[in-house]
């Protein structure tokens, strides 16, 4: 009768192991795409970052590019409004009708 418990025994204790071995298998699988998915959120938020710097720059960038812009604008509309004047000046000077 003894025999007959160890035999039992040696067989579930042999069942047991084969599913515990695929269970160890997958818990490492596990481990292995949970660091996988660690390092992409880390990556991911390291872009994000970057991202972030990226549209402040430009945002600055825009907007010196902006005010630089609207001087030469009112550069411009100085220079026409002198060359009008400049014009006007000379038909009178001439004599000319007005155009």
């Amino acid at each position: 009768m003894g025999s007959l418990v160890d035999g039992i025994l040696l067989v579930a204790l042999v069942a047991t192991s084969a599913c515990v071995v695929p269970m160890y298998l997958k818990l490492k699988r596990l481990d292995r795409v949970q660091a996988e998915y660690g390092a992409a959120v880390t990556a991911s938020g390291i872009a994000l970052t970057q991202a972030g710097d990226a549209v402040r720059s430009f945002s600055g960038e825009g907007r010196e590019i902006l005010e630089a812009l609207s001087l030469k604008i009112e550069e411009a509309r100085a220079l026409v409004s002198e060359l009008e004047a400049s014009r006007a000046a000379l038909v009178i000077a001439r004599g000319e009708p007005k155009a």
